[in-house]
């Protein structure tokens, strides 16, 4: 029998688990742990719950199993906490272990095969209807159908079919820690439409990449994060709330739910997944929670859906990490992180792509994770480590926040490594503008970055007219196409067409002005023009 020798907050060492095995799920008198470390028949087992109560003597029962996420109909519009555990009418205390939980509900099952048809794995041979938003598809194992049920209503956990010798239901368990597999990955470079301008036009992000979001306290990334949740035109959404407050993990949920979702028509929350793992839970559960939400998101993207999983933020991620790792006794490194950060935060993100699924078809997975930098100090180990691994950077920038310039993306201060081969990809779908004029609002904010560090200096009374007229273009572009009000029922969301357009109207409008002060016209008298028709452009629908 297998008991508790010793109790260090999160960490219970334990006598006779000599059959057990790394990273098995062990049962602490109710409270969920995983195994960290093996020496014999001694274990250190890191629980996901508060470990008060629990004392040596107390018995432990290995599940014979790793950390594994329960994938089922239930997950669509569900809230959910670190380990996979529905929040959402739950009681006071939750189940041990997610995965091990009976779900009694029915669901309307409707096969789309007969039986005796050959299947390859991941096929979909049903579908499963009050599921959420998108098409809930029960995917197969490769064989020949050997059974399959008519159309009705049955228990998740009920056969619906039988693929050669194996049984097939609506729910299955996978390791979190374990990446999904699929048939090849793919390199084509696909927008993911965000409808926040300064990204769609200046730092796209494709379908199946990854992007960090760093940025100090005030800067507006949860913000963002929820604009996006809101806007992006991926089929699922995953949201990851690490270590965040409860009362912002409560406001995402209501305007989740508030919202209406323009693909559908139905609320957003019904094409989304919550996972609300908040500062005041589970610390290790808080660690677990982004594996969690990542293999939901393959899960998701087997069945040939554009996936988005949104974690906020990493940071509170590793710091977890960290914490672990000073009560193990590992060897800590920079700022007290463990060794192996680089690693954990590149492995993650390698989650992300877009593939061709073992059923053949196509789907993705884009993850943006959030980096709360103790103090905004950007070179702190998170946040570095993280910029290595990702194709592009959403960097904060506190100066634009207190001004008031939302979202606060710093354009000098971020990049997209799929900048050109998307703006390409605009072209060869219509666009044929989108490409210059990326390059030239770029430019021009650029040159304008550069006078402004003069005009500190020297004052633009003694620029040249043209270098003024720059100078006015920064502030247009600023306020006419860069700024977005997330209160707006118009500005909200952007589309390419419409981003395009007022991108065009403003580089018009700097065109003109280039020609007037080329007509001999003074710049102190461009500058004191109305240009209020670009901020009206922006209102109009």
């Amino acid at each position: 029998m297998a008991a508790v020798t010793r109790v260090n907050g999160p960490l219970v060492e334990v006598d006779g688990l000599g059959e057990a095995a790394m990273f098995e799920v062990v049962d602490i008198s109710g409270i969920p742990g995983e195994i960290v470390s093996l020496s014999g028949g001694h274990a250190t087992v890191q629980a996901y719950e508060y470990t008060g109560g629990i004392v040596p003597g107390a018995n432990v029962t290995a599940l014979g199993e790793p950390l594994s996420a329960r994938l089922g109909p239930h997950l669509l519009g569900g809230i959910f906490d670190g380990l996979l555990r529905p929040l959402d009418g739950a009681g006071m205390w939750l189940d041990p272990v997610a995965g091990r939980t009976r779900d009694d509900r029915t669901w309307h099952f409707r096969p789309l095969l007969d039986a005796g048809s050959p299947i390859a794995a991941g096929t979909p041979i049903g579908t499963v209807d009050g599921s959420g938003a998108v098409a809930y598809l029960v995917l197969a194992p490769g064989g020949t159908v050997t059974t399959i049920r008519p159309e009705g209503d049955y228990p998740a956990d009920t056969p619906v079919a039988t693929v050669g010798d194996r049984d097939v239901t609506m729910v299955w368990h996978w390791p979190v820690r374990r990446a999904l597999p699929y048939r090849e990955r793919l390199d084509d470079k696909v927008p993911l439409i965000t409808g926040q301008r300064v990204i769609d036009l200046l730092l796209p992000l494709r379908r199946g990449g990854t992007v960090a979001v760093p940025g100090g306290f005030g800067t507006g990334k949860t913000v963002l994060l929820q604009q996006i949740a809101k806007w992006c035109d991926a089929d699922v959404v995953v949201y990851i709330g690490c270590g965040e407050r409860g009362n912002e993990m409560a406001d995402v949920v209501a305007e989740l739910a508030e919202l209406t979702d323009p693909r559908t028509g139905g609320r957003l929350l019904e094409r989304t997944v919550v996972i609300a793992n908040t500062s005041n839970m589970p610390m290790m559960a808080r660690e677990a929670s982004v594996y969690t939400g990542v293999t939901v998101a393959e899960h998701f993207r087997d069945m040939g859906y554009d996936t988005v999983v949104i974690a906020d933020s990493t940071s509170r991620w590793a710091e977890a990490r960290r914490e672990f790792a000073s009560r193990s006794g590992a060897l800590p490194a920079e700022e007290g992180y463990p060794a192996d950060l680089a690693s954990a935060i590149a492995a993650f993100y390698e989650r992300a792509g877009l593939v061709t699924t073992l059923g053949g078809g196509t789907g993705s997975v884009t993850i943006i994770g959030a980096v709360s930098p103790p103090g905004g100090d950007l070179t702190e180990p998170v946040t570095t480590h993280t910029q290595r691994f990702v194709r592009a950077l959403w960097s904060l920038d506190r100066e634009l926040a207190y001004a008031r310039h939302y979202p606060a993306v710093s354009w000098t201060g971020s990049f997209s490594r799929d900048g050109d081969a998307l703006a390409a990809w605009h072209t060869r779908n219509g666009r044929r503008d989108w490409a210059p004029l990326r390059a030239r609002v770029a430019g021009l904010l650029a040159e304008a970055d550069r006078l402004s560090a003069l005009a500190e200096l020297v004052g633009t009374a003694t620029f040249p007219a043209h270098e003024r007229v720059v100078l006015l273009a920064d502030r247009l572009l600023r306020e006419g196409l860069l700024q977005q009000s997330a209160l707006s029922a118009v500005d909200a969301y952007c589309a390419p067409e419409r981003t395009a357009a007022l991108a065009g109207l403003i580089l018009d409008t700097v065109d003109d002005c280039l020609q007037l002060t080329e007509q001999g016209l003074p710049a102190a008298e461009i500058e004191t023009r109305d240009f209020s028709h670009i901020l009206r452009a922006k209102e109009t629908p």
